[in-house]
């Protein structure tokens, strides 16, 4: 009975234990997020207004792209050392090293006054945000792998919540003649602070199962981005992510150098139309990814979230001032192609290799962001400055959103998805 007893108390402890983890993890994600709702605007704001002092919007799209580039370019490689790093050193450790590097990262960017400074900064926060990956490997050694699922959507609940305070606190700072480099310096004391949080309050995860040493093998990309191209039943799914990405990025990097190029929008208003996308987001993505799939099934979901990113480009090419608040309907359901896609890779792969599959499709969406983040705005500066047309990647965006379409529709589901894996997938 004593025994009983005493398993009984273990038990209840260990749960309190991950609850509270799981929990102090949450508000960490609500943080770091709350520190990008904040810089969004500012970021490429602070290339059109203190680089090129509103004079050049074009070149500020092109050097804004250049350093995206690089930043993805870094983070192919830091991603693969963070997942390498944290599994041998601890997740808390690996965390708390990308967060204090981040903040770092921020203070560099509040003070840079010159293009190289700039390019360097970016490079180093590629190479660090790596929290969200750390985050997911943190939960999965809380939690039942049943309830790994659900525990992540309260992680992307908790960062779109945070997005939305981050937006809010932006909003009101840049109506109080913040400038962007004030914005950086707060995101950086932000970041320093969850930082702090993680160091002091969250607990290691699993050290017993720390790697024995550094493999710097698994550190090469390259391997993992071969790994979806190894079974066959990924083949039809591999066009569409690569072109989800190429067909909906566009809007992502270009809309706010079009919004104020073609409308002459200012940063609060801006904020203002990413508030907005960030309560719709929050208040429907859950709600349209369950129904949907419940109702027309995941082959049909993604095609009308791809149909969705499709009306998003053409609504740029033909923006008009009065109504282009309603561009956010569309940019948020496109969203949506993602997570699905990423359903269709994982109804087919053995649980072990989950790890592997994650990283593979990170880098895989990485590797076209680096592309597609430098050739958009190139395009964007070149059709402007020497045609003032700056609809042309809106237009090239088009192409690969047909393209995508006609790809999801060759998508056979059942060889994807049981009735019995479909009716968990509802459930999540």
């Amino acid at each position: 009975m004593f025994n009983t007893i005493k398993d009984k108390m273990v038990k209840k402890t260990s749960f309190n234990l991950k609850f509270s983890t799981t929990t102090l993890l949450l508000i960490e994600n609500f943080i770091y997020w709350v520190t990008l709702g904040i810089t969004t605007v500012s970021f490429s704001s602070f290339f059109v207004t203190d680089l090129y002092h509103d004079k050049d919007i074009p070149a500020a799209s092109k050097f804004f792209g250049i350093c995206e580039t690089l930043y993805y370019l870094t983070q192919l490689f830091g991603n693969s050392f963070f997942s390498v790093f944290s599994d041998r050193y601890g997740r808390k450790t690996s965390l708390v090293l990308i967060l204090f590097a981040s903040s770092l990262d921020w203070f560099i960017l509040s003070n840079a006054t010159t293009p190289v400074i700039i390019l360097i900064s970016r490079m180093m926060h590629g190479f660090s945000d790596s929290s969200s990956q750390v985050l997911g490997s943190y939960l999965s050694d809380l939690v039942a792998k049943e309830e790994f699922s659900k525990k992540m959507g309260l992680v992307h609940g908790c960062g779109g919540a945070g997005m939305v305070f981050g937006l809010i606190m932006a909003f009101i700072l840049t109506n109080s003649e913040f400038t962007n480099q004030n914005m950086f310096l707060i995101a950086s004391i932000l970041t320093f602070i969850d930082g702090v949080f993680v160091s002091l309050l969250i607990p290691e995860s699993k050290r017993e199962n720390l790697a024995t040493k550094f493999e710097w093998k698994k550190i090469n990309p390259t391997e993992s981005f071969k790994y979806i191209f190894k079974k066959p039943k990924y083949k039809p799914l591999i066009p569409i992510l690569f072109l989800n990405t190429l067909g909906g990025t566009c809007c992502l990097v270009i809309l706010q150098f079009y919004l104020k190029l073609k409308f002459q929008i200012s940063d609060t208003n801006i904020y203002y139309l990413l508030f907005q996308g960030s309560i719709f987001q929050i208040a429907s993505m859950g709600y349209l990814l369950k129904l949907s799939i419940k109702k027309r099934g995941n082959k049909k979901t993604l095609t009308d979230a791809l149909i969705a990113q499709f009306i998003l480009n053409l609504c740029c090419i033909f923006a008009n001032k009065a109504w282009m608040f309603f561009l956010i309907i569309p940019l948020i359901y496109h969203l949506v192609s993602f997570t699905i896609i990423q359903s269709f890779f994982q109804s087919i792969v053995d649980d072990k290799e989950l790890d592997t599959l994650f990283g593979s499709l990170s880098l895989s969406a990485n590797l076209v962001n680096m592309i597609s983040k430098y050739i958009y705005p190139l395009i964007f500066s070149y059709s402007t400055k020497n045609y003032f047309f700056p609809e042309a990647p809106f237009i090239l965006a088009l192409v690969f959103s047909i393209m995508n379409i006609y790809y999801s529709l060759q998508i056979k589901e059942e060889d994807f998805f049981s009735k019995k894996n479909e009716k968990n997938i509802v459930e999540l």
